[in-house]
């Protein structure tokens, strides 16, 4: 029987989870074992760890837990391609199964008792099953139900054997293993040993290359390279290499934060040496710096192992030493070794002392006050126990002695620890052997051991008078309030500030009482302390990080690798980074980061998305312009016919025709819509979101919102599959199980997990017959009756589902429940599946009253099922997703034609206006015509069919697809960019992604501009069709018309009359060097001089080129070009941009280059051509620091948009869209004021994944493109004039009850407008935004104003031109 087991919703019970937000994982990847292709992904397996890459976007993501994966060390990833599922297993035997966005745990084998190892060497996938090479055996599990059917134990007299590979070859089944290879028979009992027996002679080899090369389905070659990561070479002839930045290794063994930068070594001993290569990782501003053990010892010719401690120089950060157990002191300035202290060159003395290279043990390392280092030099019989490096590079030693003159010699020490409160005290630990905690005190003479006292106790006594003697001491450190805390095998052991340690042997345990009547952790291993100004952070050896209150006397919080994505709860090592308020957690997996700023709690505290939060605006400046042609789904409640379209809703009144559209601006509460179900009983219709959102909209339209769902924390998906209205209920098929929601009552009534244990199941579709409730997994049919205690999964019975690949349907008919599995009709009866075959490929089912219907693939129309189970044709009409039956009409929800009303005979379309796709990858103003272009494409091209939408004078043009494929006869896919001709609006061309470039006149094609008839040339020269890639397009102010043809093998630039001729076409050359446009962005005219246009490299070879083409630009022999890929900022920072996604430039001439790590700028002080010099904005925190933050760090910033003030409108590909605008002090400093910060959340954004922003110049409009359509926002910022010859203001008059502002346009740059009321009095001062300004008609003091004439004064700043305009106002 297999148990599965999933992540719960919380709505029985939350674990203590903090957001995800608060951590993050620094795991190592640099050693890429095993590769996972599916038809958009490839993941990586490395050092344990999982990553995949975006075969499109080529975006690296890290998986952990917040993932919904259910464990941590990964053994071994398998793709079957023929479910679409991903296999994960780990070395403690758990799996998942990663299917439709859906992780699934299997928990057999892990919660099986048995000795031997549960990790999986190797799969292999063949028809329904999946061969699992184990330590033991080989396991067998069903790809299709999800549960392992037999173990083979196939060693001699049924021993375990390690099986490394499984194949299968004709009619038998191969095994590799430790003995050789074995064979069986496929027909065979293969779980009887004597079937299987040694093999003489392979038919075939196993397949060496399983997990590790793969060819895709695009002719793309993927290879895992170990250290270099996933090795991609193209189709098209690139090759890249893949890796997600991190530490070297995964032993974070001690860890040190200095000034924000943290550093790691992955040292350990203990009796003796543990050997591990020793290497230094650096954090530091989210990258990652790695002083790998190769470059050490190239340098020194020496071992250099079991790195201890890090200690930097108070003095300069860039200089810092490293202890080592065995191979002595290392000394580094930045990146480089500067010196390798040993016996030879150094008062260091080694342990053993022939063999200095391998025994000069050194542990605890920490600078005093006066700037010295000190470090343990360890061993019992060693010279020098404690060594001081000296601010002067001299070295001085001293001994320790006991009070009857007897050295005392340190075996195995931890840290050293100086204590901060008195200086000249030292204390330091005796780990094991002979336990101790030790306290020097040097009287303040340091190097004069006459006065020194030295403290050693074995012994001490608790609060209670108990006697403590630890077995093993582990670490020692010191709290801000100068209590000493001793990490030991009895727990931790607390040293009092006010205890005379070496008078008195007292110390404290924790008295914190567990439910048990135990006090914590007063057995457990404590190997590691951290200290925050009011936390105490303790690390434990079994059970993770525990976080106390600065007294010590409660529990805040509790960090395992159950509630978070700690890979282990073994603790290493704890580091407190003071300065970004950040715990870093070294644990036996690797290292992860908590963000002690963002509290743990049961429930957040959600943003407050009223009107009254906006901060900028309101809600009534946006306009959506969402598509509608595509209907979803179709619902009728009283006279109104809704319409789901692309996640956005509108509606059609049934006697008057009115289209009614709806969201946030009517009352819905958030944006992105998956379902409408309507409930007849209650005349309601009910409308589910994305984020977990529930609208009700009842029969006078009022809406009411359930917001349980959207606010329960929970890493699981909370979208809605399915909607079943029953009674006054709806049922709502969850990734989780099944949630009864009551709509009389408007809230979650409960919550029904399913299968055994309470365990989760993807419920896909959900349905009542009579009187049972069915619910539809990917393979299993449950149900139950619905007066039964549907909380209790007993009651809840399995039917296997009919055989195939995918359900797409359930819906039920007469006394049966009816599915779609695999395009083909199946019926349930009396326990027996029934096959319904039919002419048509079936791709759902839909009820309308009781009317059951099924849409088609690759067909026009919807068919029908018969109460018999025939099914044939009811309407032909287009693509249909939906159908509604409404009298003797019928309402079809077509895939390309909008909502089509059937009423006896006739057809009519509803299509509100709009544009075609939800897809605005590009945009672009010409005038006040906006272009809206629906392509895209990273390292391959996206295949978005090809649509010209345009928008003027409020009204939407759109080109279809189909339209013009048949006017090119051509496939047409990923348009990227327009350029219109200056002479004439109607004549522009498009640049597409493989397809070429298409010329257009009006809505017409003039011609598909391709290899065979133009210049333009292939990427793959055997495929023009579709490696025709073009890119950037522009006209020049000489009439040129300039195209980028993207690939490392064409002419890159191409320059053509306005005819689309060419005139010439040409590479550029850096410094003699061809640079290839692999993926060219769009081109930049520079505004100082039109000969300068700049290009945008945005991926592969990255960078920005400045071409410089002396006016003649179809003359290549006298340009000038310059290619960079690196820049150094203010503070002199290297920045290397991985990706680049766009480049403006604003009124200041000033170059913002939006990248994968947010944005740097080119003011135009900077000379491109002799400087690599650039600037990141800082904005300063508002905590009294002084300090600041790089604008946007680690943000992909996809777009920038400058308004007519000068503003930037930054769109993000993950946190929507802010507005920001530079403001400069007194004294030159520059500041950044963000002014909003839009999200889907605050705003009308229906996400907040931005792909594109325009600004239409002479009104202020600012259109935001993202990944779920098209909105727009009007500002307050246009363009400015030149004079004020067009100043004017509208409304004027105000007429009573004007609710809105006043808007006075036609202002020239930098105007002030004073308004004066009719006694010349000054009412108000408002400062020019561009080329207008908004009255809200208040004074001063937000008071309205009364009824007059009032005079708006316009000044420039620089007082050279001026305007007044009256405004009469009449309340």
């Amino acid at each position: 029987m297999k148990k599965i087991i999933l992540l719960c919703l919380c709505f029985i019970s939350i674990t203590t989870w903090a957001t995800s937000e608060k951590w993050t994982t620094h795991f190592a990847y640099n050693s890429v074992q095993l590769i996972a292709v599916t038809e958009t992904d490839v993941y990586a397996l490395a050092n344990g760890a999982m990553f995949s890459v975006n075969k499109l976007s080529e975006e690296l993501t890290k998986y952990d837990n917040r993932y919904g994966l259910h464990g941590t060390t990964i053994a071994y990833i398998a793709y079957d391609e023929e479910r679409s599922q991903l296999l994960i297993l780990y070395e403690d035997g758990k799996m998942d199964i990663w299917c439709n966005g859906h992780i699934t745990y299997i928990s057999d084998l892990y919660n099986k008792r048995m000795t031997a190892s549960k990790k999986c060497n190797n799969v292999t996938i063949h028809d329904n099953w999946a061969y699992l090479s184990m330590e033991f055996g080989i396991l067998l599990f069903d790809l299709v139900r999800w549960e392992f059917k037999d173990t083979y134990y196939i060693g001699d007299d049924a021993a375990e054997i390690r099986v490394t590979d499984v194949m299968l070859h004709e009619d038998s089944i191969y095994a590799q293993t430790q003995n050789g290879v074995l064979v069986a028979c496929i027909k065979d009992k293969l779980v009887d040993f004597r079937y299987w027996h040694q093999c003489e002679k392979l038919p075939v080899a196993f397949d060496a290359k399983k997990g590790k090369e793969y060819t895709d389905d695009k002719g793309d070659f993927w290879k895992a390279e170990g250290e270099l990561g996933v090795y991609r070479s193209c189709f098209t002839g690139e090759q890249m290499h893949y890796l997600p930045e991190g530490p070297q290794v995964n032993t974070p063994y001690r860890m040190l934060v200095d000034r924000g930068r943290l550093f790691v070594v992955p040292g350990g001993r203990w009796a003796v040496q543990n050997s591990t290569p020793g290497h230094v990782m650096i954090y530091e501003d989210d990258h990652w710096t790695n002083i790998m053990n190769s470059q050490i010892t190239s340098q020194t010719g020496k071992p250099a192992l079991d790195f201890m401690n890090v200690a930097v120089d108070p003095q300069d950060a860039e200089h810092f030493f490293v202890t080592s157990y065995g191979t002595g002191v290392y000394e580094f300035q930045g990146e480089e070794l500067v010196k390798h202290h040993t016996p030879s060159n150094s008062i260091l003395t080694s342990a053993v002392a022939n063999n200095p290279d391998e025994y000069t043990r050194t542990d605890g390392a920490v600078y005093d006050s006066e700037g010295r280092l000190w470090v343990e030099n360890v061993s019992v019989n060693v010279e020098n126990t404690l060594v001081a490096f000296m601010p002067d590079k001299t070295q001085k030693g001293i001994n320790l002695y006991l009070s009857d003159g007897n050295r005392y010699g340190l075996s195995t020490p931890a840290e050293l620890c100086i204590d901060h409160y008195n200086s000249h005290k030292k204390w330091m630990l005796y780990c094991r052997e002979k336990t101790a905690i030790i306290l020097l005190n040097d009287s303040s003479t340091a190097f004069d051991i006459s006065d020194d006292q030295l403290t050693v106790r074995t012994e001490l006594h608790d609060q209670d008078g108990n006697p403590i003697i630890p077995e093993f001491y582990y670490t020692i450190a010191q709290s801000p309030n100068g209590d000493i805390w001793v990490g030991s095998s009895m727990g931790p052991i607390i040293i009092p500030h006010e205890v005379n340690f070496e008078q008195e042997d007292i110390c404290r345990r924790l008295r914190i009482t567990m439910p048990d009547g135990t006090y914590l952790l007063e057995t457990e291993r404590i190997n590691s302390f951290a200290f925050t100004q009011d936390k105490i952070c303790i690390g434990t050896q079994m059970n993770g990080v525990y976080i106390l209150n600065e007294d010590a006397t409660e529990v805040l919080a509790h960090y395992t690798s159950d509630n978070t994505p700690m890979p282990s709860n073994t603790i290493l090592s704890l580091a407190y980074d003071e300065l970004n308020n950040m715990l870093y957690i070294g644990t036996g997996g690797g290292l992860v980061a908590c963000d002690m700023d963002i509290e743990t709690a049961l429930d957040s505290d959600f943003e407050d998305t009223s009107e009254d939060n906006w901060t900028y605006g309101n809600m009534y400046q946006w306009r959506t312009h969402l598509a509608y042609s595509s209907i979803d789904e179709v619902e009728r409640m009283n006279d109104k016919i809704y319409a789901l379209s692309n996640n956005a809703l509108f509606s059609v009144n049934t006697q008057t025709d009115e289209i009614e559209y709806y969201s946030r601006l009517t009352g819905l509460h958030a944006a992105t819509i998956d379902h409408i179900a309507y409930n007849k009983a209650l005349n309601k219709l009910l409308l589910t979101y994305q984020n977990g959102q529930l609208d009700v909209i009842d029969s006078n339209e009022r809406v009411h919102n359930i917001s349980d769902l959207y606010l329960k924390q929970a890493s699981i998906s909370k979208r809605v599959n399915d909607i079943c209205m029953y009674s006054s209920k709806a049922y709502l098929a969850m990734n989780f199980g099944i949630i009864a929601l009551d709509l009389r009552k408007y809230e979650i009534e409960d919550t029904y997990y399913i299968d055994q244990n309470l365990t989760e199941v993807n419920v896909q579709y959900i349905c009542v017959l009579g009187d049972s409730i069915y619910a539809a997994s990917n393979a299993i049919l449950y149900s139950a009756h619905m007066n039964d205690n549907l909380m209790d999964f007993a009651y809840w019975h399995k039917t296997i589902l009919p055989s195939g690949k995918n359900t797409q349907g359930m819906r039920e008919l007469e006394d049966r429940i009816c599915v779609v599995r695999d395009n083909v009709l199946w019926s349930l009866s009396n326990g027996t599946w029934h096959k319904h075959a039919s002419d048509f490929s079936l791709r759902g089912l839909q009820k309308t009253n009781d009317l059951l219907f099924a849409t088609i693939d690759n067909q026009h129309g919807i068919v029908q099922v018969h109460s018999d189970f025939s099914i044939d044709m009811a309407l032909t009409y287009g693509l249909v997703n939906d159908i509604l039956q409404s009298g003797n009409d019928y309402w079809l929800a077509t895939e390309s034609n909008g909502l089509v009303a059937v009423r006896g005979g006739n057809y009519s379309e509803y299509r509100p206006a709009g544009p075609i796709s939800n897809t605005p990858y590009r945009m672009r103003f010409f005038g006040d015509r906006l272009y809206v272009l629906s392509g895209g494409r990273w390292a391959v091209q996206n295949m978005h069919m090809g649509e010209i939408m345009y928008y003027e004078n409020g009204e939407w043009t759109n080109i279809t697809n189909g339209q013009l494929v048949t006017m090119a006869d051509h496939a047409l896919y990923d348009f990227m960019n327009v350029a219109q001709d200056p002479a004439d609006k109607e004549h522009y061309f498009i640049t597409t992604y493989g397809t070429g470039m298409l010329e257009m006149r009006g809505k017409e094609v003039v011609k598909l501009h391709l290899p065979h008839n133009s210049s333009l040339q292939s990427a793959v020269p055997s495929n023009p069709d579709f490696y025709t890639r073009t890119d950037g397009a522009m006209f020049d102010d000489q009439g040129n018309l300039w195209v980028l043809n993207a690939s490392k093998n064409v002419d890159n630039v191409h320059i053509m009359n306005a005819k689309g001729e060419e005139l010439c076409s040409f590479n550029l050359y850096n410094n003699g060097e061809r640079i290839p446009f692999s993926t060219p962005g769009e081109i930049v005219v520079d505004k100082r001089n039109s000969q300068w246009k700049w290009f945008t490299l945005c991926r592969d070879n990255t960078g920005l080129i400045l071409l410089k083409d002396n006016a003649t630009p179809t003359n290549p022999t006298d340009d000038k070009a310059l290619y960079r890929n690196e820049w150094f900022d203010q503070f002199n920072t290297q920045i290397r941009p991985e990706f680049i996604y766009t480049v403006v430039q604003d009124h200041d001439n000033t170059l913002w280059v939006g990248t994968s790590k947010g944005i740097f700028t080119i003011p135009a002080s900077i000379d491109f051509m002799n400087s690599d010099k650039c600037e990141r904005i800082v904005v300063r925190r508002n905590d009294g620091t002084g300090l600041g933050d790089f604008l946007l760090d680690n943000e992909q910033v996809n777009c920038i948009a400058v308004d007519g003030a000068n503003r930037k409108w930054i769109g993000t590909a993950s946190s929507g869209a802010f507005l920001i605008q530079i403001v400069t002090d007194e004294v030159g400093n520059k500041d950044v004021e963000t002014i909003a910060h839009f999200t889907k959340e605050n705003s009308l954004l229906p996400s907040d994944n931005i792909l594109s922003i325009a600004i239409q110049e002479s009104t202020g409009e600012i259109f935001f493109g993202t990944s779920d359509g098209l909105v727009s926002y009007m500002s307050d910022a246009v363009e400015p004039s030149e004079d004020f010859s067009n100043l004017y203001v509208y409304p004027n008059p105000v007429y009573p009850n004007y609710k809105g502002n006043v808007v006075i346009k036609g202002l020239m740059v930098n105007t002030q407008v004073r308004i004066l009321d009719a006694n010349g009095n000054l009412v108000k001062t408002i400062e020019g935004n561009g080329g207008e300004v908004v009255w809200d008609l208040t004074n001063a003091t937000m008071q309205r104003v009364a009824s007059g004439v009032y005079t708006a004064v316009c000044n420039t700043m620089d007082g050279e031109s001026s305007k007044v305009i009256k405004i009469l106002i009449m309340n």
